[in-house]
């Protein structure tokens, strides 16, 4: 009879064969599994490993002379490496590895100058200096890599030089300071910069063909020639920005102008069954005037209330679908804004046909509410009710964490709310997503235009950069696998989307609601003269299939239109609907 201490020994031993057999026949790692690398990314991991082994070594207090000679000789042998004609094919219309390039030189400019090499140093940052990122710009003058340069004349020009083609590529000049009545070159001059960075930039192209951006340019000097003061001014580019029918390209005012600008505080309203009705109110004063929610807005200023909106609000705001658009004109923010110091005038009518005439004060000033990132409370059934408001802030994920650990995985089911999220970092979303699932998922497809100069000159056409949605694996050791589900609406918009794609693409459960607002991408943000800002959406996201939702919206899994009943009865359908959803009960009608 065998000892329990050889008994256990041979349990083990037989536990480890099988954990062999089973890990090398029947279920391959993670790393087996995987695709080989292309040559291209093979190059890539190479060169970045040789990077980052070459920035170790140029902050090291004291690298020793053959340190620093090996790295510079190992980023030598890369650039050679990424020059070569193997390299120049695998890099072309590959950013990671044309990214490199000038990220190499600059390391290598490093490592000479700390090698005394003052000559090679020079000659080195010479033939990459407009190549470098806005990173590699501020770390040019920060690092003390480049400390033996610091006082030579020709490191004082060179950073001269860097300085002037930055506020060159970033249009430096056209952000001229506030005045009330800007000059008609400036006007000319803002007017000429928007539209130049528009036709280079923006991510819909077939948009320009339609309304004829030229044409349309040229139709608006003009305009912006006869306007008698800068807030006119703005307007009018504000109109001609709004012909684009891009939600993540915009123009904004001056902060002078915006801060004389205020709306209604404490009131939320949509258009819904073709009604402005109000939707929330959170206000003692407009409830003393007997404003509730369910109440239709019948004039604004005298002005019937969807001529006002369709005259005076709607013609200035970049919309991406009808959805988007309708929002964005007949919120309680755009809809009532004005001067602060003039009250707006409402008329309203309650759910028996009464009016209410009020005068009402703009007390709220414009830009984002104010409300907690994520909220969450337990629902009958013990369903978990998550209400996500932004993804801007990284805390959300932080924030979440918490939430699921005391709340979420004690639940027998999980609503995440994000109908009125306006996005923020996509990679937010991601991170609460992984919490989700433990199967790998994938994001969105994205292109952006590619100009080459000489392709143009060759009579080539319109080029695209298309990258395919990158696939993410959530690291939660215990997701949450119970029933979940996703609440959309048309204030759904940006990275909110971007996380309803993923979560679609994850199949974690049904999107409940309405489309969403149908515009996410990255937006180019420049200088325009008296202080305003333009930004213009250069990348267009699709489903990893190639499907839009920019321009069309994420259309939910269960339909629930608003209605202004529901807003009277006090009844939230969409999250009742997802209650039945997640508990696995049929929809009711």
């Amino acid at each position: 009879m065998l000892s329990n201490h050889c008994s256990r020994f041979l349990v083990l031993v037989v536990a480890i064969l099988i954990s062999w057999f089973a890990t090398t026949f029947l279920f391959p790692n993670d790393a087996d599994s995987k695709p080989a690398m292309s040559p291209g990314e093979q190059l890539t991991a190479e060169l970045s490993g040789i990077e980052q082994q070459a920035a170790r070594s140029i902050a090291a207090e004291n690298p020793g002379l053959p340190g620093l000679k090996a790295a510079l000789q190992s980023v030598q042998t890369g650039l050679e490496k990424l020059s070569s004609g193997e390299g120049l094919r695998l890099s072309r219309g590959d950013s990671s590895l044309e990214d490199l390039r000038p990220v190499l030189m600059f390391r290598l400019a490093a490592l000479h100058a700390r090698l005394g090499n003052k000559k090679e140093a020079f000659q080195t940052l010479d033939e990459i200096l407009l190549e470098l990122p806005r990173w590699l710009r501020d770390e040019l003058s920060k690092s003390a890599a480049f400390a033996s340069l610091a006082e030579d004349p020709e490191f004082q020009r060179m950073k001269t030089r860097l300085e002037r083609a930055a506020a060159l590529w970033d249009g430096a000049a056209f952000g001229t300071p506030f005045k009330e009545n800007l000059s008609e070159d400036e006007k000319v001059a803002g007017l000429s910069f928007f539209w130049s960075e528009v036709k280079s930039n923006f991510m819909k192209p077939s948009r320009l063909v339609e309304v004829n951006w030229d044409g349309l340019y040229m139709s608006y000097l003009p305009r912006v020639r006869a306007t008698q003061s800068t807030f006119e001014y703005y307007r009018v580019l504000q109109e001609m920005c709004a012909q684009l029918q891009d939600g993540h390209t915009q123009m904004f005012m001056p902060l002078e102008l915006y801060a004389r600008q205020a709306s209604v505080a404490g009131l939320d309203t949509a258009l819904i069954e073709d009604r402005v009705i109000v939707l929330s109110v959170d206000s003692e004063f407009l409830r003393n005037q007997g404003i509730r929610p369910g109440q239709e807005i019948v004039s604004i200023d005298g002005i019937p209330v969807r001529k006002y909106a369709e005259e005076r609000i709607a013609p200035f705001q970049c919309a991406s679908t009808p959805q988007d658009r309708a929002w964005r004109t007949y919120s309680a923010q755009p809809l009532t804004t004005g001067p602060k110091d003039v009250r707006v005038e409402l008329e309203l009518k309650t759910a028996d046909g009464n009016s209410i005439r009020t005068s009402v004060p703009r007390e709220a000033p414009l830009g984002p509410p104010n409300i907690p990132l994520i909220e969450a409370r337990i629902l009958d059934g013990n369903i978990a009710h998550v209400i996500l408001n932004s993804l801007n802030n990284p805390q959300v994920v932080s924030e979440f964490r918490k939430i699921f650990e005391d709340t979420i995985q004690r639940a027998d089911g999980l609503i995440i709310d994000i109908r009125n999220n306006g996005g923020g970092n996509s990679w937010n979303g991601y991170q609460i997503l992984n919490y989700l699932t433990n199967q790998p998922y994938l994001t969105s497809k994205w292109k952006s235009r590619s100009y080459c100069p000489t392709f143009r000159s060759w009579g080539k056409g319109l080029q695209w950069r298309v990258y395919p949605a990158e696939e993410n694996r959530s690291d939660c050791p215990n997701p949450f696998t119970k029933p979940v589900a996703l609440l959309t609406g048309p204030r759904t918009y940006s990275a909110a989307e971007d996380f309803c794609v993923a979560f679609r693409n994850a199949g974690r459960g049904k999107i409940i609601g309405e489309p969403t607002g149908g515009s996410t991408g990255n937006p180019l943000m420049i200088k325009l003269p008296g202080g305003g800002t333009g930004i213009i959406c250069t990348k267009l996201d699709s489903f990893p299939d190639g499907s839009p939702f920019v321009g069309v919206g994420i259309q939910p899994d269960i339909l629930v239109p608003a209605s202004i009943e529901d807003i009277r009865s006090g009844v939230d359908r969409v999250l009742k609907v997802a209650v039945e959803t997640v508990t696995r009960k049929s929809p009711s009608e």
